[in-house]
């Protein structure tokens, strides 16, 4: 289970390897300007919501990065089988 917590982790983890601010890379993901924000202040979010970011997260988390080891990953969808 996915808890706010680990969604801060994987951002700022992705934030860091990618070379992007947390709050760009809670956009991006989370669709949202004050994501991360919200997510730091400690305002939760739905469980459809965060498994959303962290498909987001998978997908376009940068090769020959680790992820998170205490974090379970799911597979990324490849390019061409993602939603518009």
């Amino acid at each position: 289970m996915i808890v706010t917590a680990n969604l801060v982790e994987l951002i700022d983890a992705y934030a860091e390897v990618a070379g992007l601010s947390p709050h760009s890379v809670g956009r991006y993901s989370g669709g949202s300007g004050d994501f991360y924000g919200r997510l730091q202040s400690g305002r939760d979010v739905t469980t459809r919501r965060a498994a959303r970011v962290v498909q987001w997260l998978s997908d376009h988390w940068p090769d020959g990065a680790e992820w998170p080891a205490d974090i379970p990953r799911p597979p990324p969808v490849p390019p061409a089988d993602r939603a518009a």
